[in-house]
């Protein structure tokens, strides 16, 4: 049922019809079936403000809290779907339960039982800290009790992260990808940045050579010169709309438009491996691109804007530590070159 044969004040709620009059302070749920005579008393009953605002004390109350929160509406829009999911998890097994009853030994237990899925289990831990850190703001747990989600031990990334695409993949796929999957590709690869920034490169931000905008996950604002190789291959790039990755109308791209074209083209790949490389993974290549060149890590991360040495450790992995090693023990044979000499 869509908003147009709702009432005034009712609205759909995640699976809910929900009675909101901010202007009251009301926010009610509606069990009623739309159009029955018992959702017509209730909701008369509603208008002429005659029930309280339900105030129960529990993780449904708190989730719709939060979602009201300045906190919830400033994050980004793939967080905040991301948040959405994971909050979706423990409202559907949790939403009845008193915040104040939840003790470390739970969310250690819910973390364990999607241990199958450390990634989402991490995540789950850490969503329960953001909300049981609301459920202190707005009274739902005292200063006393603490934050039960937090000094959960997560589960340890099991490899290094994203795998950088090898040479014989990175062949086959400039030689077969369609147009748009290998424009993406190059700017995937050229810049160091991820899938999202990429998408959203308009013409407007590539001025003198260089590509001047702010990173959507973390608001850092980067100027990057274009790599020779980049400059070439845009060179040959019809400029249809503002975005530099259009549809054939030279509208922008949704992700999973190109998340699918991407996949398909890996797909249809002779390389047995192919389609286990994701477009994440470029931004590894990158990464071990800058550090092969002998650039430090603060150089590195003047390119890919990540934020701290850890993350690089991750995505430079061994090439990162051979070339720091190298570069420290030619000083060390300089050093002792010129000490023979004096």
């Amino acid at each position: 049922m869509t908003k147009k044969d709702l009432p005034k004040y009712v609205y759909n709620d995640r699976g809910y019809l929900r009675f909101i009059r901010r202007s009251r302070g009301q926010s009610v749920m509606m069990k009623e079936e739309p159009g029955t005579p018992e959702f017509w008393e209730h909701y008369n009953r509603l208008l002429k403000g005659r029930e309280p605002v339900l105030a129960k004390r529990n993780f449904e109350t708190l989730i719709l809290s939060y979602y009201e929160s300045e906190a919830f509406k400033k994050l980004k829009p793939r967080t905040k779907s991301d948040y959405r999911k994971y909050i979706g998890h423990v409202r559907a097994i949790w939403g009845t339960k008193d915040p104040a009853k939840i003790e470390p030994h739970h969310v250690y237990e819910l973390h364990r039982a999607n241990a199958e899925h450390w990634r989402q289990a991490n995540y789950l831990v850490q969503v329960m800290v953001v909300l049981m850190n609301h459920a202190r703001l707005i009274g739902f747990l005292k200063k006393e009790h603490g934050n039960p989600a937090k000094g959960i031990p997560l589960f340890k990334q099991e490899s290094d992260g994203w795998q950088p695409w090898p040479d014989d993949v990175r062949a086959e796929f400039e030689a077969v990808a369609t147009p748009r999957a290998r424009l993406v590709y190059e700017l995937c690869l050229g810049t160091g940045q991820r899938i999202g920034d990429v998408l959203k490169i308009r013409w407007g931000h590539i001025k003198d050579g260089a590509y001047d905008f702010t990173q959507g996950k973390t608001d850092k604002p980067l100027w990057i010169p274009l790599t020779d190789r980049l400059k070439a291959h845009l060179a040959t790039v019809e400029k249809k709309g503002l975005t530099v990755i259009t549809d054939k109308q030279g509208r922008p791209v949704r992700y999973r438009t190109v998340a699918e074209e991407m996949r398909k083209v890996k797909g249809d790949m002779e390389h047995p491996d192919a389609a286990t490389y994701v477009t994440h993974g470029l931004r590894k290549n990158a990464t071990i691109e800058l550090y092969l060149a002998g650039c430090d890590d603060e150089m590195v991360k003047a390119v890919t804007g990540h934020s701290g040495v850890e993350m690089l450790k991750k995505y430079g992995g061994q090439i990162r530590q051979r070339e720091l090693a190298t570069r420290a023990q030619d000083a060390r044979n300089r050093f002792e070159q010129n000490r023979k000499e004096t």
